[in-house]
């Protein structure tokens, strides 16, 4: 486990330094290697797992699951994170992105399923996803580039 004396918040604002989700970027950001996951890359995106993150705060990232495109495919790519440890509730999340729109809701078919809030910037969008199975804590983060 990777440990990190900052915020999951100003993990989320590193990455967004760049205009798109490069491996190098990524790798520099987390402050590890990406293992290339052969299993689930097909011919549109290659598939990257990291090791977990350990936040100040007590949150962890369990899952890191980083998709770039492959040539010629139309996506940028994206980023997901799958958090534990410490609740980030959705006033904390509030307070650090006040326009959230709701994007996705449950269909009540698995308690895996999220209510997603989604904030738009210039260099494109954060979900925020809160599981049925935890509706009160932030249980996922991806971000999607525009490029």
């Amino acid at each position: 486990m990777i440990n990190l004396n900052r915020s999951i918040w100003n993990l989320i604002d590193d990455i967004q330094t760049q205009s798109s989700l490069t491996l190098a970027h990524v790798e520099k950001t987390l402050v590890q290697t990406l293992a290339h996951d052969t299993r689930h890359s097909n011919e549109y995106f290659k598939f990257y797992k990291g090791q977990s993150i350990q936040f100040a705060g007590e949150v962890k990232v369990s899952t890191i699951d980083l998709r770039l495109p492959q040539q010629g495919a139309q996506s940028p790519g994206m980023l997901l994170m799958y958090l534990e440890g410490k609740c980030i509730t959705m006033p904390q999340l509030k307070q650090q992105y006040e326009n959230l729109k709701i994007t996705e809701i449950p269909r009540g078919k698995s308690l895996e399923e999220a209510t997603t809030y989604t904030a738009n910037n210039s260099w494109g969008e954060i979900d925020f996803g809160f599981q049925m199975k935890k509706p009160d804590c932030l249980a996922y983060v991806i971000l999607k580039p525009v490029k």
